[in-house]
Parts: structure tokens; sequence; C-alpha cells
């Protein structure tokens, strides 16, 4: 059972890249931490999962510059930890594996606070199995040597070259792209083949990664050509003309595209299944959140019991909706009598996980098809409870209103910006080829956190009508609209291109 009293710290290795090679352990710091300290090496998605009331506090490095200093950094995971908040100090691959976990270990251990080390996956043998290299291979490759191919600013890389060249088994060097000529001349001076294979693999294990094979001989000249940019790993050894991708995307439509997702937590985490699927390389980053809004008890049960027809229009507000009635114990069976209607798929679905079918949702997924499609089915009687966020289209309210039909016009969710993105969303943005929005208040909180509207042009991909007219009047051009109004509409506007 997690006490966050007990911990004060947990040094968090969260391994090279891929979300999914989190430990448990790891997930679970994340997703109870009061403030996050992370560096360059963190995947946005792996930050997504982090409590919405969570300090994020960039620790990295930008254009080779340290953005806090080592010394800072102590400085900051002490004070916080010292205030009573519990801190965890995300790092790429493992902790202690040129990490500098071990100094901030110590710096904790001379102040009497008390930590964790929560060990992660590295990217010496994980980046490497990604890009289909084995570290190892019987009868080729039995042992396999890690150095670092960096040091501090000013200081030379100071290897036994003349050693490490004689080493057999695979060699492999982290951090070090910056110094490849220093690192293939030192092996090349002593003696190294240079006919064996070398490789280089960027951003090993992410959405972006890149592989590049060649031979010691060569692999300077590759690099430089493809414009290889930390962070990246070198491989020398016969292992990588072996070639054991385990999951080849080549043939699926989206492959190579690097998407990014704004949508809510929720929302985001069900597209990126279904992109994965399609090839796509996923960045999961939500720019908005819902926070929900209750309503008295005694209000909603009035509400109920007057409506003939409830209406979703998001899976927000159906499993909003599902808790509140759950948390004041109102029978679901209850609701025997009421026509259900969604204007979305993804509502419907939503609906589903607590076992009820939609009665009603339009052809299309917008709410104009919806009036359209249901006026003819209501009349007097009729009243319609619309269970919605705070803030929505007023299409569906004037809609039922000229047509004479009595409705209620509840909030459940209020969509918010979460600002703690916006340094995540400007660094990294020029990676991606596409950029997911699928409301009109995610249109506004990404165009309000990006800092340079032109990175944005023609890679834009809105869910449909209403997000695309708020990203015009935003000041955003080329936006591609899918015409089916979800996931599915999005995949096949992108596959179109």
């Amino acid at each position: 059972m997690f006490n966050k009293e007990v911990k004060k710290v947990s040094l968090v290795g969260v391994g090279p890249g891929d979300e999914n090679l989190l430990t448990l352990k790891a997930l679970e710091c994340i997703q109870n931490a009061d403030v996050l300290v992370y560096d360059n090496l963190i995947n946005p998605t792996v930050l997504n999962k982090a409590r919405l009331d969570a300090k994020l506090i960039y620790a990295g490095k930008i254009s080779g510059n340290h953005y806090l200093t080592q010394d800072k950094i102590n400085e900051t995971i002490a004070e916080y930890a010292a205030s009573g908040e519990y801190v965890v100090r995300l790092k790429g691959g493992d902790p202690y594996i040129f990490g500098r976990g071990g100094e901030e270990a110590e710096y904790l251990i001379e102040r009497g606070i008390d930590f964790e080390t929560v060990h992660g996956v590295s990217s010496f043998y994980a980046g490497l199995g990604y890009a289909g290299i084995p570290i190892t291979f019987r009868g080729e490759a039995t042992s396999f040597h890690v150095f670092t191919g960096h040091r501090k600013k000013g200081e030379p890389l100071d290897l036994d070259f003349k050693n490490i060249a004689k080493s057999d088994g695979s060699l492999v060097f982290l951090m070090g792209i910056s110094n490849l000529p220093l690192i293939v001349n030192g092996l090349l001076s002593n003696g190294m083949n240079p006919h064996i294979g070398a490789a280089v693999v960027e951003n090993g294990t992410r959405y972006n990664q890149r592989v590049f094979r060649g031979e010691l001989c060569s692999i300077e000249e590759i690099a430089k050509r493809e414009n290889i940019v930390s962070p990246a790993l070198i491989v020398v050894g016969d292992v990588c003309k072996k070639d054991l991708k385990f999951f080849n995307k080549s043939k699926l439509p989206l492959s190579g595209k690097n998407i990014l997702l704004t949508a809510t937590r929720t929302l985001a985490e069900k597209m990126a299944i279904r992109f994965k699927e399609t090839g796509a390389n996923i960045c999961e980053m939500s720019l908005i959140v819902t926070k929900e809004i209750e309503i008295e008890e005694e209000k909603l049960v009035s509400e109920l019991n007057d409506s003939t027809h409830i209406l979703f229009t998001s899976s927000n507000g159906v499993d909003i909706f599902f808790e509140q009635i759950k948390r004041y114990g109102i029978d679901i069976r209850s609701l025997y009598n009421k026509k259900i209607c969604v204007i979305g798929s993804g509502s419907g679905e939503a609906l589903n996980k607590y076992g009820v079918n939609a009665d009603f949702i339009p052809s299309k997924f917008d709410s104009k098809s919806f009036l359209d499609e249901i006026l003819p089915k209501l009349d007097k009687d009729s009243k319609v409870l619309m269970l919605r966020a705070k803030i929505g289209s007023d299409v569906l309210p004037k809609g039922l209103k000229s047509a004479g039909i009595a409705f209620s016009d509840i909030p459940v969710y209020d969509t918010i910006i979460d600002h703690r993105k916006k340094f995540e969303l400007n660094k990294d943005i020029e990676n991606f080829d596409y950029v997911v929005v699928a409301s009109a208040s995610g249109a506004k909180a990404l165009v309000e956190m990006i800092e340079d509207k032109k990175e944005l042009s023609g890679k834009v991909v809105s869910i449909g009508p209403v997000t695309t007219k708020a990203l015009v009047e935003l000041g955003i051009e080329n936006i591609i609209t899918a015409k089916q109004y979800d996931v599915e509409g999005i995949i096949d506007a992108i596959k179109k291109l």
C-alpha cells in the first residue's frame, strides 16, 4: 500500500522512452507524486499519467544548456521534500546508469532525507532491441560493454580505446553522438576492423525513433548525413547486421507518422489504442482536463423525474453522471422509462461500460444532425435533460427552444487548460507530423499555449466542423477536418493526405 507519509523522495527510472516500459512501481510513484522533477529524456506521455494537481518541474537540457544545474536540481528535490511534499525525480533509463542518480542519493543522505530508488529499463539493451539489434547473440556476441560517450562540459572523452578496441562482444556508447568522431577515431586508430558493423539509434523506443546502420568506417558520415541528434545510442559489433524487428509497422497505413494527441487524458488514451493499430507513432499530451461539477442530489433527482430524454454530448458527461448517481445511491433501474441519447460513438461506448445501450444516436455525430433527426420523435410532453460541459455550443438549446421542446441544460463538468504542458508542447511541437484536436476547448488550449502558430500550419487535424470553426477563429490555417466526427474519421482524414 502506498504511503507518502513514509516516502519523501523516489528516484525513478522511467526507461528509455516507450511509456509501456514503465515498471508498475514507477507508475505508482508518478500517479501519487506531489512534485515531479523530470529531465529531457522523459516521454510527455509519461507525464500525462501524473495527478492533475502535481507540480511539473523541467530539469533537463536544451540545445546543450542546462535548464537547471545539478546543484539546483538537488536543492529543488530537497526543498520540496522538506516542505512535506512527496517528490518523484524522473530519470530516463535507470537512475544509476550514467544518470547521476547516485549523486542525488548522496545529497539526500547527507541531509537526512529518506528516499527510495526505483530502477528502470535501460536504453543500452531496450533501445537496441526496439531497433532490431540484439545486444548479444550466440556464437557472435557473447558479451557486451557499455560506456558513457559524454563528459562534463569542457572535459575530454578519455576512454581507454586501446583496450576497448580489443574487446570481444558488443560495444555500446550512451550519450555519445556529439563525440561520435572521437569514438570512431579512437577505435580505428587502435586497430579495430573498419568494416565491423555499427549503428546509431536516435530516440530509442520513443514515438520518433530512427535507426541507421553501417560499418564503423562509415557510421560517422551516415550520422552527419541523417542529422542524428541526442538522445542517441551508438553500437559497434556484428550484431548490428541483425534485423530482428519484433513488429514491422511499415505495411500499416500511418507507419512513420508522428502524431500528437491533445485531448483529455481519457479520450487521448482511447484514441492512442486505435492510432497505434494503424502504425502511427503516438504521443499523448493532454492540453485540457475536465473538472467535475457536482449537481445537488435533490436537483438531480428532480430533473431525472421530470425528463423523458437524457442527452449526453461526450463520454466525460457519461462517466461523471454515473459516478454521481452511484455516489447518491440512485438506482440505475429508475431510468427504465427514459430515452438515453448520445451524439457520438464515444459517448455510446462510454454508456456500454455501465450496461446501458443508447436509445438514439444520430447518423452524423454533430448537434445539427441530432436535432434534425430527434425533433420528429419529440412532442409537447417531451422534456430533454442535457448533461454536458459548462461551456458548450448553443446549437442544441436554440434548436430545442425554437421547436417548443422543454429542456434543462445542466453542466456536469468544466474544461480547463492544463498550462503545465506549455513547455513540453513548444519543446516538442516540431517533431510531429500531425496534431489532433478533438474539441473547441482543445483548440483554445492549443492556440493559447503555442508560441509560434506557424508550427501548426498544415498539421492540425480537427475532429469536426465545430472544432475547425474554433481553430479558424483563433487564427489557425490549413486545417484538416474529419468527415466522420470520431477517431475513425480522424484516421481516415490523415490516410487520404
